[in-house]
């Protein structure tokens, strides 16, 4: 087990709630299967607690994922965060990839990685409707670019603060709520105040200092509900199963129209590196438990 855990607190006295994420192990696990520019692991690696900092204040089961379409050398990059249950002991699980095409240099700025793109943030749950909202990632970071995504969408004050360095990744998001418990002027006035003291935070003490001394550190002075942590853990969702529903969604004619020109279907997991390979026989396997289980389903109803 790792230290990657999100915490999850609120002002008791304020309407102003907040998340802590680190996630060191988890970059690590992602990037040591890849060869990304160092600018763009970096970017990366803020998609991933972003996503996981945006999925702590949903209370659902399901998935959150955050992309970047552009025209820059990154044509798209994207991180998932997955929720299976809302049990604190279970574990957010996380994913990311990114799509490079073109030469990355060494001092890149984010909007020269994604040049005119676009934010996509996209909320698919078990059950219910699904949600996307888009914005252009026009802003110098990714932090900004998700508060000004808040903003725009939800009205929502919002401060993120990221940071990706060998010395630990780790993210803060706070958000200032609808008040409930004070009047309009009171409310401006604590989120100045709680803002004022995030950004007082250092790139450095946010890299290194868990969540603990971190809530301490900002607001000691302040009532602050902290709640249960919950573990994060890098952890791909491919399977060998839903590669080979995969191949049965082609159809028969499309299958063997493959295994015609080649000996057997590849199918590589970009986010892992994990491949599954099927051949003739597995593919015919796959296809005749195909049409038994649609004739039991059929003689069933």
């Amino acid at each position: 087990m790792t230290n990657d855990e999100m915490q999850g607190f609120m002002f008791t006295d304020m309407d102003i709630r907040g998340v802590h994420l680190r996630l060191d192990q988890g970059v690590k696990d992602l990037l040591d299967g890849q060869d990304y520019p160092a600018p763009v692991a970096r970017l990366l690696t803020e998609m991933l607690i972003v996503a996981c900092l945006l999925s702590a204040n949903l209370k659902l089961r399901g998935h959150l994922s955050v992309q970047i379409r552009g025209a820059g050398p990154i044509k798209w990059v994207m991180a998932e965060c997955r929720q299976l249950s809302n049990d604190p002991e279970q574990p957010f699980r996380v994913k990311g990839m990114a799509q490079v095409d073109g030469v990355v240099g060494a001092d890149a700025s984010f909007i020269e990685l994604v040049a005119d793109g676009r934010l996509i943030i996209t909320i698919e749950p078990d059950q219910g409707q699904r949600y996307q909202g888009i914005v252009m990632a026009d802003q110098g970071t990714l932090a900004e670019c998700i508060e000004s995504y808040f903003y725009q969408s939800e009205q929502l004050p919002t401060h993120i603060q990221l940071v990706s360095t060998e010395a630990g990744a780790a993210g803060l998001m706070l958000q200032r709520l609808p008040q409930t418990t004070v009047q309009e002027a009171q409310a401006d006035s604590d989120w100045e105040l709680v803002h004022a003291l995030a950004a007082s935070l250092t790139q450095h003490e946010l890299a290194q200092l868990p969540a603990e001394q971190v809530l301490y550190r900002l607001f000691h002075e302040h009532q602050v509900q902290v709640f249960a942590p919950r573990p994060v853990l890098q952890q791909c969702d491919c399977s060998r199963e839903r590669c080979g529903a995969a191949i049965v969604g082609l159809g028969a004619n499309t299958v063997n129209e493959i295994l015609a020109e080649q000996k057997a279907i590849i199918i590589d997991c970009h986010f892992c590196n994990s491949q599954y390979a099927f051949d003739k026989v597995d593919c015919h396997l796959l296809l005749e438990q195909d049409v038994l289980s649609a004739q039991v389903e059929s003689a069933l109803h």
